[in-house]
């Protein structure tokens, strides 16, 4: 090696008295996220979403529900920018209080389907035996039901109501989740570290959180 290439990694290294940088997982997901110029439209997209969402009062001084039949199914205007409905509505109006449900569906059927898919795929991946035949019994009727009639079955139970529809659907979207996670931890539970967690001690549900959970975290984002 010359003199050059010695001086090159020489200077790659920390000098004393200088620490060492060490990225935090959290930080190294944001600086490569940075990275991704699709991941940043996504983001601003979903934050516009969410900010329209939460100051929809103020954004418009239009009632969503107040009807006019005077104004009805008027065009485009300085006032109604995208016109009003059949009622007198305006349309923009509703759009924007439109949104609040749009993302309450999204948020609440994905939060019900991610947390019972994530724990009975964590149990049944790795206790393994009759609690993974039990759970992946129930898994695989639900998924062979009529979807339709499932949900329907389900809202006879809850009840009429929105956030209830919304809860039959998270209810219906586990079984996929479970079987996704349960074919990650299949995979991971006999990795080194899982059997270093064992031989310290650890019980079953702190492996289960601590071990397993945070390595099944990227196909459930993608899921999410």
């Amino acid at each position: 090696m010359g003199n050059m290439d010695i001086q090159q990694v020489d200077a790659l290294r920390p000098h004393d008295g200088e620490p060492e940088e060490i990225l935090s997982p959290g930080k190294l997901m944001w600086v490569r996220f940075r990275r991704n110029p699709s991941g940043i439209l996504g983001l601003a997209i979903t934050v516009a979403l969410l900010f329209i969402a939460i100051f929809a009062p103020w954004l418009t001084s239009f009632d969503p529900l107040k009807n006019d039949l005077a104004s009805s199914l008027m065009g485009p205007s300085l006032t109604h920018p995208l016109g009003t409905d059949q009622l007198g509505r305006d349309v923009l109006t509703r759009v924007l209080w439109g949104s609040r449900i749009s993302l309450s569906v999204g948020l609440v059927v994905q939060g019900v389907a991610l947390t019972m898919g994530t724990s009975f795929g964590l149990m049944a991946g790795y206790l393994g035996r009759r609690v993974d035949g039990v759970i992946m019994s129930i898994t695989n009727a639900m998924l062979a039901f009529p979807y339709l009639l499932f949900a329907i079955a389900i809202m006879s139970v809850l009840g009429p109501g929105l956030y209830n529809v919304f809860l039959a659907l998270g209810i219906l979207a586990w079984p996929r989740v479970c079987r996704l996670v349960r074919g990650e931890v299949l995979s991971l539970k006999e990795r080194e570290y899982v059997e270093a967690g064992r031989a310290a001690g650890a019980g079953p549900v702190r492996i289960m959180l601590r071990h397993l959970l945070p390595n099944c975290l990227d196909p459930l984002i993608v899921y999410g």
